[in-house]
């Protein structure tokens, strides 16, 4: 049934002679007819695009002739309206078939099936027109297109199948007009692969069996740096090379009537002793008895000549895959992206847009390092997966911050595990930082830090070691807290100008054990644990008041003021004379025994 669609009014198209309709390898689908007024409903809408509706094929009216006894229709598929349709962003770059149509395609109300198999490289790929872009998509991928019903359309490298038939020229097959062309005809042709290590580049050379026929005819050299391989750099060069007469047949035979658009058929053509693999460039259906049947094909040998060349450019493409890196492009309106991959094992990656550069390098599951740039701020990492060791380091104009962190280490190996550790240095033009911190098993958090700026440096730690010669050339104030000299025989502290302390000078924390404070000459005051030991030429009490407690010795002499209290005994080591206060007397006593008294007024 045939019928025409204008606006929102459909009518049946029934009054149609001289139909045809074609299509052909290349994509163009097409009807013409005439119309005429007679019993025809649909006449007066089938004008200028409109739409004719053939077994649920839509072609558009794009010429028209009037004259007072009907219309003659040139009509093309509706597939072609898409001229008029744009996609004006960028989608450039490394991808599939399917991810370009999927691309062009979209809202157009056109669906597609393909199975085209690879990526490919197209660079800034997009802004124009649908059927532009497909025509670019079909030469990229060497492809063809066959329309289908109800706005589909199907992609492959060879639409149509091959099911071994074979035709013998003046035979079983009659032809209505024949075309043979050996313009491109050659028989000889160079190749030249990709340099090695040593400088050498592959060179291939190839004579075709038909040199006999035809005579030597060289073609242009082939330059290809894909191919390492002479085998296969000799094969993509068979493939390449025209070696026989392009023929093309307009038949009628009735055995070629149910053939499929594209399907391969072997033609024996006797003329020039050739048997050759040929393909239906074009159907031409018309109805017959109310039905629309192949009344003619148009049969040409445009693609390879016998099933080995089918197979080559197979083996081409499996040893073009059998590389060990291969590159990716991908494009788009914000946006470019490249990447080199070495199967399994890297990836290095740069992505570019319009407010930052990423750079990135992956090494499998190993470690991967990354800069990312901006406008304000620089961005560095690496990222040890192994370890779990990650360093960073975040670049500003005002300032410069790096960090290394861990997960899961011991220290020196004693068993002392954390679960996590960090160091960072923070640097601006006013102040530099530097922290480590470190989470142990139990969950407690150590923080060490050291932090610069013009007036002032602070380190805070749970410990801080002083190693060496410590010197302090201003004052020491604030909340000390405690200071420790350390435990190691031979640690001291030495100040070489005044010390005061506010309130109290401890001398260890146990009243046993032997202390002193040395005043140098062999001056000083000594404690044993038992008994205080005064020692000096001259032992002087100035003031009132002055008390002496408990069992003291003083070497030398002692001038006591007035107003000194002595309770106990004080005697003088070296004679035994020892002289003691009590209840207003002064005794005077030699080796313990009461020599005299006086009394103090």
């Amino acid at each position: 049934m045939i019928y025409v669609t204008n606006g929102n009014q459909v009518e049946p198209l029934n009054s149609v002679s001289n139909f045809e309709m074609e299509q052909e390898i290349k994509g163009n689908y097409s009807i013409t007819f005439s119309s005429f007024k007679n019993n025809n409903p649909a006449y007066p809408i089938l004008v200028e695009e409109s739409v004719v509706t053939v077994n649920d094929f839509d072609f558009r009216v794009k010429q028209l002739k009037e004259t007072r006894h009907g219309k003659q229709i040139i009509a093309l598929s509706t597939f072609f309206d898409l001229v008029d349709k744009r996609q004006n962003e960028i989608y450039g770059g490394t991808h599939t078939f399917n991810e370009f149509m999927t691309f062009v395609l979209k809202d157009t109300g056109w669906t597609f099936t393909s199975d085209i198999t690879g990526s490919r490289l197209i660079e800034n790929f997009g802004e124009n027109n649908v059927i532009a872009m497909i025509n670019a998509l079909c030469q990229t991928y060497k492809c063809e297109f066959v329309i289908l019903s109800n706005n589909r359309v199907h992609f492959s490298n060879k639409i149509g199948g091959d099911y071994d038939a074979q035709y013998r020229y003046g035979h079983n097959v009659q032809a209505l007009s024949k075309n043979v062309d050996t313009t491109k005809l050659k028989t000889y042709v160079e190749g030249y692969g990709a340099t090695n290590e040593s400088g050498g580049q592959l060179w291939v050379s190839y004579t075709s069996p038909n040199e006999e026929k035809f005579g030597k005819r060289e073609a242009d050299p082939i330059y290809d740096d894909r191919f390492s391989n002479a085998d296969s750099l000799l094969e993509h060069m068979k493939s390449q090379l025209i070696d026989y007469p392009e023929v093309t047949f307009e038949l009628d035979s009735i055995e070629l009537l149910d053939k499929e658009l594209g399907e391969r058929v072997w033609l024996i053509y006797e003329p020039l002793d050739m048997e050759f693999q040929t393909r239906i460039l074009s159907l031409t259906k018309q109805f017959v008895n109310g039905k629309l049947r192949t009344t003619k094909v148009v049969l040409g040998n445009t693609v390879p000549k016998s099933t080995n060349d089918i197979l080559i450019s197979q083996k081409v493409e499996i040893d073009e895959n059998k590389k060990i890196t291969r590159s990716k492009f991908e494009q788009t309106n914000d946006r470019i992206t490249m990447e080199v991959e070495e199967i399994g094992e890297s990836i290095g990656q740069l992505e570019i847009k319009s407010n930052e550069i990423n750079l990135k390098v992956e090494q499998n599951t190993k470690s991967i390092g990354e800069v990312n740039i901006k406008a304000d701020q620089i961005n560095l990492s690496v990222n040890n997966r192994i370890t779990n060791e990650v360093a960073t380091i975040n670049i500003r104009a005002d300032q410069i911050q790096s960090t290394v962190t861990a997960q899961g280490t011991s220290i020196n190996g004693l068993g002392n595990r954390l679960s996590n550790a960090e160091s960072s240095i923070t640097q601006n033009a006013y102040n530099i930082s530097l922290k480590v911190s470190a989470t142990d098993f139990t969950g407690a958090n150590i923080v060490s830090k050291i932090n610069l700026d013009p007036w002032s440096a602070t380190i805070q730690a749970s410990k801080i070691n002083l190693v060496g010669a410590v010197r302090v050339l201003s004052d020491i104030t604030g909340d000390l807290g405690s200071i420790y000299a350390g435990n190691i025989y031979g640690a001291n502290i030495n100040v070489s100008s005044d010390a005061t302390i506010g309130n109290n000078l401890y001398l260890g924390t146990s009243g046993w054990g032997s202390k002193s404070v040395n005043f140098g000459g062999g001056n000083g005051i000594y404690y044993n644990g038992e008994q205080m030991t005064f020692s000096a030429p001259y032992l002087n009490f100035s003031g009132s008041n002055n008390t002496l407690n408990g069992y003291n010795t003083i070497y030398g002499t002692l001038n006591v003021p007035y107003s000194t209290n002595l309770s106990g005994v004080v005697r003088a080591e070296s004679s035994g004379i020892g002289i003691s206060y009590s209840g207003g007397y002064l005794y005077v006593k030699v080796n313990g025994s009461t020599m005299g008294s006086v009394k103090l007024t």
